[in-house]
């Protein structure tokens, strides 16, 4: 029998290659679980010292069955599919792959940004339809500028000081609202924090989101958000659907209090056919793909393996994200390189 054993619950088979990996001249065991229910999922946890979590939802029924398993890692930037607070509970870490995709979805904030400013979507399609002259024209104005405009983010994390970086290339101001940031991480990134999310509404120009979604970050914007920025302003969301009211959203748009939006994700994923925001020429969308890539699909399982591998040899990992559980835990050394 293997000193380790490591479970994955998942809808489908993943390939472990690249985990393994991380994992060369350890003492384990992987086994792999396709799943459909808590008690599939329960049940497949049993015994192990890690859990990979290939994106099944794990509430807090599941997460107090855990008998041995030390964490939960996922692949991904997100983790609101497992109860922290539960996990937490039970003394069980939740690892994230923070960092793996901060350039592709970066990118995709500011690709909605320009999309949205320069009506790349609705001038594309005039043009397919044929239309030119009179008919462009007349939906090219009024254009946003970019140079020069200010650029609200919703958090400071990695993402966003991404974005930050970029949009301040193109010649844009940023500011933040982030209440956990400390001042000297805006000072070093040269963007201004501002004390709530109606000034930041209120000052910019665009508006992007770079919260993660936890009970604090649920529909954290919302209709006051939206009557409060500028009509000519519009909203991006890279990151979860549900930390915006999408009913209040859709209202914004509805009566002009808004021009228009870029976004990635949505309240219900896949969203309905009948969404209304898929039926405005002002709404560009994408099917949350904002950090994929071909650089990124290697990324994750790779660090998925590095997490494992930190975890299994007594170590805290590298991407914590409920430092809280620290003080149920025996001591570990800090993360170390593998």
């Amino acid at each position: 029998m293997a000193e380790h054993k490591v479970a994955y619950v998942g809808r489908a088979a993943p390939d472990t290659t690249l985990i393994e990996n991380g994992l060369e001249g350890l003492d384990y065991e992987i086994e792999i679980s396709v799943v459909e229910t808590q008690g599939e999922i329960i049940e497949a946890c049993k015994g192990a010292d890690v859990i990979l979590n290939g994106g099944v939802e794990m509430p807090r029924e599941v997460i107090e069955e855990i008998d041995t398993a030390q964490a939960i890692i996922v692949g991904s930037h997100g983790f609101n599919h497992i109860d922290h607070n539960a996990a937490t509970d039970q003394g069980v870490m939740i690892i994230n792959s923070a960092g793996f995709c901060t350039e592709e979805v970066s990118n995709h904030a500011i690709l909605m940004l320009m999309a949205c400013a320069k009506k790349l979507t609705i001038l594309h399609n005039l043009v397919r339809e044929g239309k030119w002259g009179a008919e462009t024209r007349e939906a090219i104005m009024p254009m946003a500028p970019i140079d020069g405009q200010t650029l609200g983010l919703v958090a400071f994390g990695n993402i966003a000081r991404a974005v930050a970086r970029k949009a301040q290339a193109l010649g844009m101001d940023v500011i933040t609202y982030d209440p956990y940031c400390p001042p000297w991480i805006t000072k070093e990134y040269r963007v201004r924090p501002v004390a709530s999310l109606e000034e930041l509404a209120a000052d910019s120009d665009f508006v992007s989101m770079h919260t993660p979604l936890n009970d604090e970050t649920r529909k954290l914007v919302g209709a006051d958000f939206f009557k409060a920025m500028k009509p000519t302003a519009y909203f991006i969301n890279t990151c979860r659907g549900p930390t915006v009211d999408e009913a209040a959203m859709i209202e914004a748009l509805n009566n002009g209090e808004i021009m228009g939006a870029g976004l990635d994700v949505f309240e219900e994923e896949p969203t309905p056919a009948d969404n209304p925001l898929l039926k405005m020429d002002n709404v560009i969308v994408t099917p949350h793909s904002a950090g994929s890539s071909n650089n990124s699909r290697v990324t994750s399982p790779i660090r998925v393996g590095q997490e494992t591998a930190r975890v299994l040899k007594g170590s805290f990992p590298m991407s914590i994200v409920n430092p809280e559980v620290r003080s149920k835990l025996p001591i570990r050394e800090p993360a170390i390189n593998v």
